[in-house]
């Protein structure tokens, strides 16, 4: 494999220092864009960007809420981003919480950190009010609008310190956030991650892969890998990124900011994939465009039919797009190939919470790993398991040390993960740990293996596989699908008719398969699978 050196970029201890080294390198150009509802433009520099988190710092302190523990439950916005960065570099912990889980699983989040004091949008504030009414949380703010005795954000950054800037003595080593994680299988974890951490977890980033000017950022902040790997690695990299916190107004933000490179999960990737497709279609080009790509490849890609290619199917929203940093899932060769040979290059990676988050990553495209370690992270494979450790390792999860010392190994954290690495040093996950489908005679099957057989199969919209019991024994399985029909193909269509195609599809793919991969069952769903809010199916409540 060729080496290619790594990007100049700098490493931080903490977050003060980052700030300051974004003022001085980049201090009047552009670090955030926001859109309102009504579609308007709102811009903050990076001197903005920097004088904002000190009035909140200062505020904190005036409050006397300087190095604790503080919430922030909240859609994404500018607001949110300098809570954030105002709580960690005044010494405490900001507290990232997943607004897409239960009330009373958002109260207990908030109480299993320790908060004292929590900010959330106004919709999240009646269900955090009682937290106070309770005495469980000293204060409760605002991320927007002031509403029933709850202070607004900038009635809250009114407070002033008398003119007098709070300063805090920041070690890298000290705890920055808190970061439930996203499983599909357990309940969530508090991941306790340190200033260091985070930080040489975005200069790392930034070390490998050098995204195009203008990110455009639509993950949710309170997961590591839309706070960690789109919004910080956008900053520390002046590139200027695009706010988005609403998925209704995602596809008109992204049209009017234009992005160069967007941070995606594989199911954003896929919906872009669609979309090019569909415009394809509308235009009449599918044949001449599926044509063209065919000799495109069998050529091995030369430039003269690489511009008349991505000439036939540039739209709107993607016409500055060039590159998509993908993880979070698994995601179709054929969607990465297709994306990268329209023009948009797609970087895989791969990263868990616990690591701040990301481990590996692609340096240019390659549909079929998920690229190189990180350089101040280690990984190895023990038993089929990906272990790692390094920097971006965390603290542990947050007042529950037997869940900590379970997960780690001498040092080395225990992802859950199944991988191998491949001829050229680079990783490949082949499943989920939890998700292994085991037979009777001993045999294991990655349930995403099998999923991923469908991958190309335009009358899936989404599928789960599993073991399902055989019989009266409950260690006699054999392997079954779960399916959620696309819709637009299978529009009139009977469960029956359905069914029988899939079976026709599943006759096809288990002539490929030895006798013990072979899909024996097939099960129908009438509505798309439950998810978290990093777009993973949550396989428990299958």
């Amino acid at each position: 494999m060729k080496r290619y050196p790594l990007n100049e970029v700098p490493y931080y201890s903490n977050f003060q220092e980052m700030l300051d080294g974004l003022k001085r390198s980049f201090g009047p150009q552009t670090a955030v864009t926001c859109y309102s509802r009504r579609g308007e433009a709102a811009v903050y520099s990076y001197h903005d960007l920097c004088r904002d988190a000190a009035v909140f710092r200062d505020a904190l302190a005036r409050g006397g809420l300087s190095g604790k523990h503080v919430a922030i439950a909240g859609e994404n916005s500018y607001s949110w981003l300098v809570a954030y960065l105002g709580i960690v570099t005044g010494g405490g912990v900001a507290v990232c919480i997943d607004i897409e889980q239960p009330d009373e699983t958002v109260r207990e989040m908030i109480r299993l950190a320790d908060c004292e004091a929590v900010f959330a949008s106004s919709a999240l504030v009646p269900v955090v009010r009682s937290l106070v009414e309770q005495g469980e949380v000293r204060e409760l703010f605002s991320l927007d609008r002031g509403q029933a005795s709850v202070p607004g954000f900038e009635e809250f950054c009114s407070r002033s310190m008398d003119g007098k800037a709070f300063s805090a003595a920041l070690k890298g080593e000290q705890p920055a956030s808190i970061i439930y994680t996203s499983g599909t299988t357990v309940v969530s974890k508090p991941v306790v991650l340190s200033h260091r951490a985070i930080l040489t977890n975005v200069s790392d980033a930034l070390a490998m892969i050098s995204p195009p000017p203008k990110t455009f950022s639509s993950l949710p902040f309170y997961h590591a890998y839309g706070m960690t790997c789109s919004v910080l690695a956008g900053l520390m990299g002046g590139l200027g990124a695009c706010i988005n916190g609403n998925l209704k107004t995602m596809m008109r933000d992204m049209s009017a900011f234009k992005p160069g490179s967007i941070v995606v999960v594989p199911l954003l990737a896929e919906s872009i994939h669609k979309m090019i497709w569909a415009e394809i279609d509308k235009a009449g080009q599918r044949k001449a465009v599926s044509s063209l790509l065919k000799r495109y490849r069998i050529l091995g890609r030369p430039d003269f039919l690489r511009r008349r290619l991505q000439k036939l199917v540039r739209i709107n929203q993607f016409e500055n797009l060039e590159m998509l940093l993908c993880g979070g899932a698994y995601l179709s060769k054929e969607v990465a190939d297709d994306l990268t040979d329209f023009g948009i290059s797609v970087i895989q990676g791969y990263g868990i919470t616990e690591c701040s988050p990301l481990v590996t990553v692609n340096r240019y495209p390659d549909s079929g790993a998920v690229g190189e370690v990180l350089p101040h992270m280690e990984l190895k494979i023990e038993d089929g398991e990906i272990l790692v450790r390094g920097a971006s390792l965390m603290d542990g999860y947050y007042n529950q040390p037997e869940l900590t010392r379970e997960a780690m190994e001498d040092g080395w954290f225990r992802t859950g993960d199944l991988g191998e690495l491949n001829r050229e040093g680079k990783l490949v996950v082949t499943g989920r740990k939890k998700n292994l489908i085991v037979l009777k005679n001993g045999k294991k099957i990655s349930a995403e293996e099998i999923e991923g057989y469908f991958a190309g199969i335009p009358l899936v919209r989404e599928i789960v596989a599993y073991g399902a019991t055989n019989g009266s024994s409950t260690d006699d399985v054999k392997v079954a699908v779960m399916v959620y029909p696309n819709p637009e193909e299978t529009n009139g269509m009977t469960s029956y008719e359905i069914l029988d195609l899939l079976q026709q599809e599943v006759n096809v793919l288990n002539a490929k398969l030895p006798a013990y991969k072979q899909i024996q069952m097939i099960n129908l769903r009438e509505r798309e699978f439950e998810k978290t809010s990093s777009q993973k199916i949550k396989r428990q409540m299958i």
